[in-house]
Parts: C-alpha cells; structure tokens; sequence
C-alpha cells in the first residue's frame, strides 16, 4: 500500500481516540457571547482603525460591524461577483494601512466560473462608502473552489496575499503562475523589487491556503487544505518550496524523497490526517488568556472547532495542541483577535458545501470568546470615520502635493490643504501637451484631491493643480493601465 495510503487508512482507524482526547484544557474562564448575526458566509474578518470589526461576506456584501452592541453597516457591495455551488466568491479583504486617510480597501474575489481579480476599492469617509473600484490585477486563475485567499501587512510595509491553485494542481510549482503562491507586492500590485523569482511570487508549492498571519516577531505562518491526508500549517519563507503537488506534508514518504531532495521542500509545522479543514488563522499573545500566549488559534470547517497550536520560544515549532468549541457552533471560518486580546470567530454554515443541515436560525454570525474575569482595555469605536480621518491628519500630516497611488490606473489622489474647496486640474504629457483638464475640480473630502484618468494614455505626466488664491502644486503621475 502506498505510503501515504496507509497514513490515511492508520489515521481513520485512530481518529475517534484522537478526539476523544483532544478535550479543551484552557484553565481560563471562558463565555461565548454573540456580535452579530443572520450574516451569510463571512469569510474574512479585519479589525479597523476605527475599532470596528470589518467584515467581508462570501457574496461580496462588505459590512463595518460594532463589537459591542453588533450592529451591522453595509459599507458596500461587489457587484460581480461570481459565486458557484462550492466555495468561489469573495475570498479576502483589507484595509490600506493608512486607512482611512489613505481611503482603499484591497478585496480579491472570483469575477467568472474560472477567473478572479485583485481590486481596490475607493471610500469616500465624506459619503460613507465605496465611490470606485481600481482593478489591480484583472484576470488571475479561478475555480469553483481552491482560490484561497488571505491578505495581511507584512513588517517590511508590502501586501502579503495567499492564492490557491484553482485545481490546476502543477501551477503551484510554476514560478511564472500566481496559483498555489504567496504573493508579496506593494498597495498599487506591482511585484516587490527584490522578491525571488522577479515577480510577484513569495513562495510555491500551496494547495488551498486560507490562513495567513504575522507573529510580532515577523514570521509568517499560513494553513492550507490538503487532498485527503496532510492539512498543514507552514512557516512561509521567501523563496521556499512547500511541495504541492508533488509532497503531501512532511517528506516521511520514499516515494517523495527524490522530490523533496530536488525542491529542498520545507515540511509542514503541524499536519493532519485525515483532513480537518483549517482555515482563518491569528496570533495570540495577549495576557487575556495566559495558557494561549504565544500561540496560533486556527478554524477548522470539518472538524468544527478552534485550535490553539502552541509554539516554542522561537515560534518554529508546534510543542502542543488543544481545542475549544468542538462542534458547538458548526464550521469555523475565521477568528479575529483584536488588539486588546478580545477574540472573535466566524461561522460558516450558510455554505452549500456545509450541507446546510448546520444551520440555525442565528447563522451565519460573528461571536466572540470573553474571559469573564478579565479587566480588558477599552477601545472605543468610532462611529464616524471622518472624525477618524482628520484626527489622522492633523496627528501625521500628509505632504500637501504627495501623490498616490503611483503608478495610476483609474485614478489619482493628491493629498491638499483642508482649507482648499475647489481647484483647477490639468495634466501634462512629456511633451508638454495638455492631456486633460478640469475647471473648476471639487474636493471629494477636505484635504483630498481624487482625480479620475478616465482615457489617458499610460506615460509619465505632470499634474498642475492651482486653487482659487493662486496656490499651486504639481507632481509627476506614472499611468499605467491593464
């Protein structure tokens, strides 16, 4: 019998042991107190600036949600999004790291049967919602399922996005392919400078990654689903192979040994046999919850519970695991951990693949697990996220005439004194030709000038604005379209 066969076949016959040991053991008091409710699918959740929980559902619904008393506004809603009988849809969402003073909010989601996109949206803090959308990277491979995806800051200031390998199974380890990757790029989606490979890929060798995380001390760890044997949680390192399709988890098999020489793959940090499901994943380190410090909480969706993976003192190896909420509230899709400690799970039994049967007259919902004893800092939402903004601006201002993005796609922004309410606009090719202008050009919001391309030809230009008392800026704009 093949190796990993005999895994899987070894693995079923000891599974209900397993479980019936894998019992929680946390010494903390804990309550499960429900957020928010009658949600379809979410599948990613995001802690804001504003200290709201940001909330991306699988049908591209896009809501800001109070963590105390739970409600529920509807920030936006993708309008082409594909969703199959699986698992396509919106898959990942965050917010720009300035946000809201720098106003985009990164989704990547399935546009057709196969074929996705990673997307930009604008929101106007003035209007309360999403004004435009800048498509980044327009056309990437989808699937009915196996699209990932999770994005996160990396500690080097670049946007860190895991995809899946859409069931075309050797693109993951086509270094020219975006499938089966973690890619690593800067908030316009251009390609690192120094990545490995001259492109935008991290690493290789992923199957369905749905779990992405930062440890404070800059390592990166990601879970992935497996076929039948071997869901892992990785250690990702730049330019590091992690075997898909030519590995199942760690190299223990001779039928792989020629390939795990030949990719110096990196074995998984944990694995599990057969498959569990992991997906949303944070780190937790935080005096809430002592016994969890230190460690990786993981969702599963089959085996419906929260994994706490606890980790050395180097964070490069798994010493223990333990469990809470073993089928107490159906598939797991995400866990959020708010800066305070305050930690927060999403269900996911709305979904088709979930048989539905899970469902309760509450799904799908946000919960969060509260360490009653526990005295946690106050972090006040902010109700109006312009308030939030022009605290932001008068706390780290911005250089009046600083453009961004750059290059530019769709649309510019240029970053104004807030006493400025109108300005004339004119954009300059290399020549010194005019290439378009607009007079008189309202501010979208105090302080901000957005500036629609509309069909300007990519190349370098130079944008002249000029306001009312002859004040004047300009500044270079890159073009480049899709």
């Amino acid at each position: 019998m093949h190796a990993k066969a005999m895994r899987t076949a070894n693995a079923c016959a000891a599974s209900l042991l397993m479980w019936s040991s894998m019992v929680a053991v946390a010494q903390t008091p804990m309550t499960v107190e429900p957020v928010a409710q009658d949600l379809t699918v979410p599948w990613d959740l995001v802690w804001g600036p504003d200290n709201h929980i940001w909330c991306m559902e699988r049908t591209g619904r896009i809501t800001r949600i109070h963590p105390d008393n739970g409600s529920v506004e509807v920030v936006h809603q993708l309008e082409d999004v594909f969703q199959s009988w699986d698992n396509s849809g919106a898959h990942s969402m965050i917010l720009h790291p300035d946000f809201p003073r720098t106003p985009y909010i990164y989704v990547n989601y399935t546009h057709s049967e196969f074929r996705g996109r990673l997307s930009c949206l604008r929101y106007s803090v003035q209007h309360g919602r999403v004004v435009d959308e800048d498509i980044l990277i327009p056309d990437f491979r989808g699937n009915t399922s196996h699209n990932g995806s999770r994005m996160q800051e990396g500690p080097d200031g670049y946007l860190y996005m895991t995809m899946g390998d859409a069931y075309n199974d050797m693109s993951s380890q086509d270094e020219t392919s975006l499938s089966g990757k973690v890619l690593r790029m800067d908030w316009a989606g251009q390609a690192a400078p120094d990545n490995p490979f001259g492109n935008r890929v991290f690493s290789t060798g992923h199957r369905n990654p749905q779990g992405l995380v930062f440890s404070p001390e800059g390592r990166l760890y990601l879970s992935e689903h497996g076929p039948a044997t071997d869901d892992e949680v990785n250690l990702v390192e730049r330019g590091r192979n992690y075997g898909w399709p030519l590995i199942e988890g760690p190299c223990d098999d001779p039928e792989e040994a020629a390939a795990c020489a030949e990719l110096d793959a990196v074995d998984p940090l944990a694995a599990w046999t057969p498959t569990l499901a992991p997906c949303g994943m944070e780190y937790f380190d935080h005096p809430s919850r002592p016994e969890w410090q230190g460690s990786l909480l993981l969702t599963f969706l089959k085996k419906q519970h929260l994994r706490i993976l606890h980790l050395d003192e180097t964070g490069t190896a798994v010493t223990s695991q333990d469990s809470v909420l073993y089928q107490q509230h159906g598939r797991l899709r995400d866990v959020l951990v708010a800066p305070n400690g305050r930690v927060f799970v999403a269900t996911s039994n709305r979904e088709i693949n979930g048989w539905q049967f899970l469902a309760v007259d509450e799904d799908d919902q946000i919960f969060e697990l509260v360490n009653p004893d526990f005295d946690y800092e106050p972090l006040t939402p902010v109700e109006d996220l312009e308030d939030l903004y022009f605290l932001q601006l008068a706390e780290f201002p911005q250089d009046h005439g600083l453009v961004f993005p750059q290059p530019a796609k769709e649309g510019v922004t240029m970053f104004l004194p807030e006493e400025v309410e109108s300005v004339t606009v004119r954009l300059f090719d290399a020549s010194g030709r005019l290439a378009m202008g607009a007079e008189p050009h309202a501010l979208a919001q105090p302080g901000m000038l957005h500036v629609w391309l509309g069909d300007v030809r990519p190349g370098m230009y130079v944008m002249d604005v000029r306001a009312a008392d002859g004040s004047r800026w300009t500044s270079k704009v890159l073009v480049q379209r899709h």
